[in-house]
């Protein structure tokens, strides 16, 4: 995508064509205008309804009544000069984005006039709506949009603090020949100063990512599962884990049997077992049943006790669960599966091995073979962690080499899951799933993700009144300047390989201290008002340092 010079033309005249098509990146407002079912489809009555806070619930019912092939051609029409889907993003709901792309909307849409991309949109959206649009960003990674549409010097590689320093600073050092053609110089210190860490780090991984075969994706689409291949935009890491997740899911829909799907995930805490779990569910739109392990002793206690005993007219949680989805595809995630007993272990043979389950209150048969069960385990951390000390090619670029080791891992996990669980409940796993340490960058982006979190709760209003809303810190915009060398200092001094992402929060809180002290030492008074305070977190040596900055008037 870019400018195409006419050969006649002089490189001058180019610039000068490109300024006077320079975009500030806000969208026009537009009236409301009703979406009724009794019209034809309307992209303006879309657009004007996404900006007048319509819910994607209420627009998924009104798309549904189109027929899907006149919409592939109206979803991707331009309102008042724009493509339909960036209102979509302009509304910070990644639920709209994902609706509208299901629909046909296209994530590498362009708005022509600027030649800027949506992705290149979204990033600045976080500076024009104050918001946080990382979000927003990996939606659109995982949907088709090209990191390559994004100078590659502001992301690669992602740890570099140039490009958000430079952001800063008002200034453009980069070499023009390493420009993206439709970016003007403009553009790309204004995207430079929105670019954070955890953008960057999606933008660098999706670059290096194989991107899923036709028939992957044929499958994923016959199966209705295309949320599936999207699972590594929104994990950091993990690349074996979810690589393997991906390939098994997809195997066992191809070839179904009554046998439903087991799965062990076995790794150090931290390090995503659950967040894996949970956005498997949420991008494939699956019920998701977390089971704490270390509460249940007898299998009375998981599934509930059985008829004449008392209290069994109610069930339990997983009971319920199995009989709400029979027949129907769901996940139920065993954590901490090590604190089971062999009484538990016994009582899930049945469901594991052919997909039955009789439910407790009524004695009727359920069918839980498209349950897809998955036991979370510290059990092999040893394993694991020697392994990877010993083996650091597993996360590496070289493909033969990482699937020659990710066998070898599995070998030893499925054989320390023998020794510890025993044969029965061993043999009816369909996989293990080996979760490994983060490396240096990655447990960087993980910190930065906390901060995210943080940010996001120091932005909400100051409450006064007293009571359950009162907030006495808030009105505070978090900027982390140069987010690469912070997060790298505080994951440096924080993380620990058998805690993960938990020790990592550590690094988060020392930041919040940091913001509450200079906060406390301020000598004004606290008021509610619509105003902004900035704090500037930095690294000064080693030591990570903050400051409060003047009052500025929030952006509207």
């Amino acid at each position: 995508m870019g400018y195409q010079s006419d050969a006649q033309e002089s490189v001058q005249d180019t610039k000068e064509d490109s300024r006077t098509k320079e975009w500030d990146f806000t969208l026009p407002r537009l009236p409301w205008l009703e979406i009724s079912t009794e019209d034809d489809f309307s992209p303006d009555s879309l657009a004007a309804a996404i900006q007048h806070g319509v819910t994607a619930y209420r627009l998924r019912s009104y798309l549904n009544t189109y027929d899907p092939r006149l919409l592939g051609q109206d979803i991707n029409a331009d309102v008042m000069g724009f493509p339909l889907i960036f209102y979509a993003v302009e509304s910070n709901d990644e639920n709209m984005v994902r609706l509208l792309t299901e629909f046909g909307a296209s994530a590498s849409a362009v708005y022509e006039a600027s030649q800027v991309p949506l992705l290149a949109f979204a990033i600045v959206c976080g500076e024009t709506l104050q918001l946080d649009t990382t979000n927003m960003v990996c939606v659109l990674l995982s949907k088709g949009a090209s990191a390559n549409s994004i100078p590659m010097d502001l992301f690669a590689p992602y740890l570099r603090d140039d490009a958000t320093s430079i952001g800063q600073n008002g200034k453009n050092v980069i070499s023009a020949a390493a420009e993206a053609a439709w970016c003007s110089p403009a553009t790309k210190t204004r995207l430079a100063r929105n670019i954070n860490l955890t953008q960057r780090y999606f933008l660098e991984k999706t670059t290096k990512m194989k991107p899923p075969s036709s028939k992957k994706r044929q499958i994923a689409r016959i199966k209705n599962c295309q949320g599936l291949l999207g699972i590594p935009y929104f994990l950091v890491g993990q690349t074996v884990a979810t690589d393997l997740l991906i390939q098994r899911l997809l195997t066992h829909l191809m070839m179904p049997t009554k046998q439903p799907l087991v799965l062990c995930f076995a790794g150090p805490s931290g390090h995503g077992k659950t967040e894996l779990a949970r956005q498997l569910g949420h991008l494939l739109s699956l019920d998701l049943e977390v089971v704490d392990c270390t509460t249940f002793t007898h299998e009375m206690e998981l599934f509930g006790p059985r008829a004449p005993y008392h209290g069994y007219q109610k069930g339990s949680a997983v009971n319920n669960f199995l009989v709400e989805h029979s027949g129907r595809q769901c996940i139920v995630f065993l954590d901490e599966f090590e604190k089971t007993t062999k009484e538990i272990h016994q009582s899930l043979l049945l469901p594991f091995d052919n997909g039955e389950y009789r439910d407790r209150r009524t004695g009727d048969r359920i069918n839980c073979s498209n349950t897809i069960w998955i036991m979370a385990t510290n059990a092999l951390d040893d394993t694991i962690l020697d392994f990877y000390d010993h083996n650091d090619a597993i996360a590496g670029d070289d493909a033969d080499e990482r699937a020659r080791l990710l066998r070898k891992l599995c070998q030893q996990l499925q054989e320390g899951f023998l020794q510890k669980f025993g044969a029965p409940v061993t043999g009816r796993i369909s996989d293990f799933i080996p979760l490994l340490p983060f490396s240096p960058g990655e447990q960087a982006v993980i910190t930065h993700k906390c901060l995210l979190e943080l940010a996001e709760d120091l932005r909400l209003p100051i409450r006064l009144t007293k009571g359950p809303a009162e907030r006495l810190i808030g009105d505070i915009r978090l900027l982390i300047r140069r987010d690469g060398t912070v997060c790298s200092t505080l994951a440096k001094a924080h993380y620990h390989n058998k805690l993960g992402a938990r020790s990592l929060k550590a690094g988060a809180e020392k930041v919040k201290r940091i913001v509450l002290d200079a906060y406390l030492d301020d000598d004004e008074e606290i008021e509610e008002q619509n105003t902004l305070r900035d704090v500037v977190i930095d690294v000064d040596g080693e030591e990570i340092v903050g400051k409060i900055l003047p009052i500025t008037k929030a952006a509207a």
